[in-house]
């Protein structure tokens, strides 16, 4: 099994004999907060799958970040081939592959957070800040209780919807699990620091596209990678190599 820098070196060998065939790139969107801009030294799953994927099909790949609400906009619009992190209600006119990735979405407040959250229309009474799109991705009873919540945003940065936990300006905030531990870790704090409430279900994200025949194409070569292992590899192998920067 390959490592991911041999990874790495087969994916830039073969996307060079492509772009060397000069056909026009596929435009394909990225939440803003997985940019390859916005990454540094890490190496973000999504972009890497997509490349990979992409690749393999024949075909060269342009990133295009933008706030995640907006994705599918652009996709309506055309501006986009395909893009990331679609989920929610399907959209007339477009396409869209299986599952390839999911988040675990959890409350967290800051460890001193005196109330115990059993429900969803708990989260009313308080200030509460999420993820961009959440009131489209988490339901119709989380849309309900922020429109009565004490105040309710949406932040397309996670490190400053972070920041606004920490510098107790909100009081609760929904962030996948994953993402807000390795941000808060990163900021140099620790996991006692927060309390957690578990009231949604896993989330389900899938690629979105506006050709029928590029998502027949993709989603055939995902379904197959995805049987093999080699996604869940990948996911695996990105996730320890930016660990390994820390």
């Amino acid at each position: 099994m390959h490592t991911l820098p041999g990874l790495l070196l087969i994916l830039c060998c073969s996307f060079t004999s492509v772009a060397s065939e000069g056909e026009a790139p596929l435009l394909v969107g990225l939440s803003q907060n997985s940019a390859p801009e916005k990454q540094g030294k890490t190496i973000q799953f999504e972009t890497e799958l997509f490349r990979q994927l992409l690749t393999e099909l024949g075909y060269k790949a342009e990133f295009i970040a933008a706030p995640h609400a907006r994705l599918t906009r652009m996709l309506q619009n055309k501006q986009l081939d395909m893009a990331a992190r679609q989920g929610g209600e399907p959209v007339a006119g477009l396409f869209y592959s299986q599952p390839y990735l999911e988040f675990h979405n959890l409350v967290f407040a800051l460890s001193d957070f005196p109330d115990q959250l059993h429900s969803i229309q708990d989260m009313s009474r308080y200030s509460v800040a999420s993820f961009q799109n959440a009131s489209k991705m988490l339901g119709s009873e989380f849309t309900q209780a922020m429109k009565i919540a004490a105040s309710f945003r949406e932040v397309v940065d996670h490190d400053q919807a972070i920041e606004l936990l920490q510098q107790r300006r909100i009081e609760l905030l929904v962030l996948d699990k994953i993402t807000f531990y390795r941000r808060w870790a990163d900021k140099g704090l620790k996991p006692h620091q927060v309390r957690t409430f578990d009231l949604f279900p896993t989330a389900q994200h899938h690629i979105g596209f506006t050709d029928a025949k590029l998502q027949q194409q993709v989603s055939r070569l995902l379904q197959q990678w995805q049987d093999s292992g080699r996604v869940a590899e990948l996911q695996k192998q990105t996730r320890q190599h930016n660990q390994s920067l820390n």
